[in-house]
């Protein structure tokens, strides 16, 4: 029995692990493309940021977007009803920077029925913005000056209607960076397999594609919905691609293991789509395939103990092979197992706490699982 479970686990992973590294070569490095914009005219492009309550990052976020070589360019951050001293440290912005010109701050006192609230931020934003293209971010991303010059290039070369680039994770403890790395793979795979991706950090987007797909107002209630945007860009049939921002955009998502758990309550619940069963169904995989291997390996049999093995070898392959993608370390692998569990965790403990609650809570913000499952049944 135990056999023929080590060999339907090494089939599968075998099966993922092609699928990621066949997936991997298609995605894009966007530090891999020039800077040099002479040979087209530049595009206008505005820069639309979310923030609420983001007093600790939003200085040098705006800070590093307005000090960007990039002629055409404007940047709206909107303060969706911050109680700390976001807007203050906007203001200052507005007054020293030397191009606060191309700053616009826009302020959100309420939000109406029907929205999550960063949905409504951004849409809010893209009212005010004048660009051929539009990027969506967050509050808490730092950018290289030359990030807009290299975006443009990567969208000319490759004809795009939206690019997405999954950002350089920065800092934290050593736990946590071995879960970023679990997390950076399973990630991809995902984007991978599902055919289309976005990414909250940055979403680039051709501003007629953005209307044409429905803007914000076609994901208001989607907790995912940078993910989405891209879905209903895809499926609409425009150009999309993938990307890695190493060197060039970068957060710290979280410091610790802690921050994680609590972080991911609002999400993985909803990547589930609120149900229980695919909770159950992918806490059982994720059991099978990144941890019973590294339990497997002590089998008596020697014909399990080696598939078993084999299936960490690929994993082993995989976390040198993302190297190339992100700055972690490929002796990561090793922390895989405690990592899948943990992650397993996460996704039971978002589950239950939504389902106790019968609501999700946002930035002090809370929203009705009924409401919520109703908007991913009709959507």
């Amino acid at each position: 029995m135990l056999f023929y479970l080590s060999l339907f686990i090494f089939l599968g992973a075998l099966f993922i692990s092609l699928q990621w590294f066949i997936g991997g070569r298609k995605l894009l490095v966007l530090d891999t493309y020039s800077t040099d914009i002479s040979k087209h005219s530049p595009p206008f492009i505005s820069v639309i940021v979310a923030a609420k309550n983001e007093e600790q990052n939003i200085y040098k976020s705006v800070h590093s977007l307005l000090d960007q070589h990039y002629p055409h360019f404007e940047v709206i951050v909107v303060n969706d009803r911050s109680s700390d001293h976001t807007l203050s440290f906007l203001m200052e912005l507005k007054e020293k920077h030397k191009n606060r010109h191309k700053l616009q701050i826009v302020s959100i006192s309420s939000l109406p029925d029907g929205w999550l609230g960063k949905n409504h931020a951004l849409y809010q934003g893209t009212k005010h913005a004048k660009g051929d293209w539009l990027i969506f971010t967050d509050g808490d991303v730092l950018f290289s000056k030359e990030t807009l010059n290299k975006a443009i290039n990567c969208i000319v070369s490759n004809q795009l209607d939206h690019l997405t680039i999954i950002p350089e994770n920065i800092g934290g403890t050593i736990a946590y960076k071995a879960f970023h790395s679990y997390w950076s793979i399973l990630g991809v795979w995902n984007f991978i397999q599902l055919k289309h991706a976005g990414v909250g950090a940055f979403n680039m987007i051709n501003a007629t594609v953005y209307h044409e797909i429905g803007t914000h107002k076609a994901l208001a209630l989607s907790p995912d919905d940078d993910l989405k945007l891209g879905k209903r860009i895809v499926k609409l049939g425009f150009r999309q691609k993938l990307g890695f921002g190493k060197n060039m955009i970068r957060i710290q998502w979280y410091e610790s293991i802690p921050q994680v758990i609590s972080g991911l309550e609002k999400n993985l619940f909803a990547f589930m789509r609120y149900n229980t069963f695919l909770v159950i169904l992918f806490s059982i995989l994720l059991f099978l395939f990144h941890v019973f291997p590294f339990i497997g390996i002590f089998s008596n049999d020697l014909l399990t103990r080696s598939l078993f093995s084999a299936t960490i070898l690929l994993y082993i392959v995989m976390y040198v092979i993302n190297i190339r993608f992100v700055n972690d370390k490929p002796w990561l692998v090793l922390s895989m197992p405690f990592n899948g569990i943990l992650f397993i965790y996460c996704l039971c403990r978002s589950a239950y706490k939504t389902l106790k609650r019968g609501r999700v809570k946002w930035r002090d913000t809370e929203y009705s699982l009924k409401e919520l499952r109703r908007y991913m049944k009709n959507n």
